[in-house]
């Protein structure tokens, strides 16, 4: 989830009506958005699939279409500006896009706008800038035609945004701020990309820093837009969104040719929906007039109702449109979750739990009856916590190729970094602390065919106080182990990083791997900020359901 943060004031006046606390939150909570409303502001937590709400102005407009104040496909005029830039092969961001936006109202809001929904861009779409980087410039301080190529870092020197001295590109990514942030996006190059003018200034480093020779003030009146990335596709709606939300406030867009291929491309595109789809997914029975109006409160235009599907235009900012799913989804926003009765379906059986969740809530039972607390965590993580933060080494794992936050695009492997992260996030707390999660963990496996991935079901518990020893948390597996019937077992010494050296064991039974237990090595607890020690261990629940119901 994102989170933005919105004047009210400025929203109601883009939105052109006055609504209350109650109904401005209850309206944007059909939307799928929660708020929290402080005085003059309102904090916006939004869904991934919405980056064209990542901004005032695209919270306005979803706004005003969903309350009938502006309804069906908003159109957006682009100017052939006769500008032009030229794109070398550039290895470590091979796609660009740029736009020029003319007479442009450059107030106060609309700049705090701008930082905001490139800061979220960047951290969403962009994946922290190594997906898509996006630069703003004063468009009258420069000439074009416009040059995108890699360069040698030593070679070209510019002075960089809200700095006053020139430095060569090496030079930025070691000593300014955002150099060092960014660095590693560009580290295993040779040669780094750069946009200049017609002149040979420098417009921008991406995906590092701007030149502070285009910096936008409130005398800026036309605005040159680069976004820059590894993705064309990515590229492309970026920058989609960000010159349709900058001219709901006014302005006129100019295409830029790169090369020969002209942007942004606002052409809206279509998707076709089968209204039997529809219809059974929903079950409301929608007619063709119902399905224009639900349609244009979402901002589509039905182009046409053939028989049993009908093809609709999409917004251009509307890249998160997949499927026909995704209509349909937006059809029942539109209708209102709240005004669909929930209907029993005619079937002849009855549900019940499945012999693996019999056995996994029997573990966490025994947990909590030896004084454990249950977490539930995430099954998305990253690589710094489940290995850097252990103290231990890369495994490989199944990575997310399209992951909303780098916070979040790996799926766990081990749930002892889960527990951690909680411990390091409650340290305020009353010590001891007892602490378990029973849940799913994926693994890469080749011999599943369609996924090449597995999912396993693990168990994990750690205790962290001043004392906690090995023999205590290896008593407490054993506890858990013979009570759900594992006693033929065998403890061996083991090493592991994450552990201290002679105090971590594994577990065995009939030649498989049960897990791993022992206390924390110090760096890892260093790591994570801990300040008293831990204990843990961890099961795979798996092979012990296995080992202990032979017959099932």
């Amino acid at each position: 989830m994102t989170v933005i943060e919105v004047n009210k004031k400025d929203l109601l006046n883009l939105v052109g009506k006055n609504l209350s606390d109650q109904e401005l939150g209850d309206t944007l909570f059909l939307l799928k958005c929660e708020t929290v409303v402080s005085n003059d502001d309102i904090e916006i937590e939004l869904n991934p699939d919405r980056p064209d709400m990542l901004s005032v102005e695209g919270v306005a407009r979803a706004l005003k279409s969903y309350l009938n104040i502006e309804t069906g496909l908003k159109k957006y005029g682009v100017a052939s500006g006769n500008h032009k830039l030229t794109a070398e092969d550039v290895r470590a961001r091979p796609s660009i896009a740029c736009s020029v936006i003319k007479n442009v109202n450059l107030t106060d809001e609309l700049v705090a706008s701008l930082m905001q929904i490139q800061e979220k861009l960047h951290l969403t779409l962009g994946r922290q800038r190594k997906k898509v980087a996006i630069g703003i410039h004063d468009f009258d301080k420069i000439e074009g035609p416009f040059l995108y190529k890699e360069v040698d870092p030593n070679k070209v020197k510019f002075v960089p945004l809200d700095e006053t001295k020139e430095m060569n590109l090496g030079e930025i990514l070691n000593k300014h701020p955002k150099g060092k942030d960014y660095a590693h996006l560009l580290m295993k190059y040779s040669k780094y990309p750069i946009i200049f003018d017609k002149n040979k200034n420098v417009i921008s480093f991406p995906p590092i820093i701007n030149g502070e020779l285009t910096k936008v003030t409130k005398k800026t009146k036309n605005l040159f837009i680069d976004v820059t990335g590894t993705d064309e596709d990515a590229v492309s709606s970026v920058l989609n969104i960000l010159v349709c939300n900058i001219t709901e406030r006014g302005g006129e867009i100019e295409s830029v040719f790169v090369n020969e291929k002209e942007f942004p491309d606002l052409t809206p595109k279509t998707i076709k929906v089968s209204t039997n789809n529809l219809n059974n997914l929903l079950g409301l029975g929608i007619d063709e007039k119902d399905l224009h109006t639900l349609l244009g409160r979402m901002g589509y235009d039905v182009m046409d109702i053939k028989g049993q599907e009908f093809h609709i235009l999409i917004p251009p900012y509307r890249f998160d449109i997949l499927h026909e799913v995704d209509i349909i989804e937006d059809i029942a926003i539109a209708y209102g979750y709240n005004n669909i009765e929930p209907i029993i379906p005619k079937i002849a059986t009855m549900g019940d739990l499945t012999e693996e969740t019999v056995f996994t809530n029997k573990v966490r039972d025994l947990l909590v009856g030896l004084g454990f607390q249950e977490y539930v965590g995430y099954i998305l993580t990253n690589k710094n916590k489940q290995f850097y933060l252990m103290n231990t080494f890369e495994e490989p794992v199944v990575e997310l190729e399209n992951f909303v936050s780098s916070e979040y695009d790996v799926c766990r492997k081990h749930l002892l970094p889960s527990l951690m992260g909680f411990l390091a996030s409650n340290k305020h707390e009353p010590y001891p602390q007892n602490i378990f999660e029973a849940g799913n963990c994926v693994v890469l496996d080749k011999d599943e065919p369609e996924s090449g991935t597995r999912t396993i079901k693990k168990v994990a518990a750690v205790v962290s106080k001043d004392d906690v020893n090995l023999t205590e948390i290896k008593s407490l597996m054993e506890s858990v182990l013979r009570n759900i019937g594992i006693s033929d077992y065998e403890i061996r010494p083991y090493k592991h990083p994450s552990f201290i050296e002679t105090r971590c064991g594994v577990v065995v039974a009939n030649g498989e791997r049960l897990g791993i237990f022992g206390e924390f090595h110090p760096e890892a607890l260093t790591n994570w900020q801990l300040d008293r020690a831990v204990a843990g261990f961890e099961l795979n629940l798996d092979i012990i359901k296995k080992l202990s119901h032979p017959t099932e």
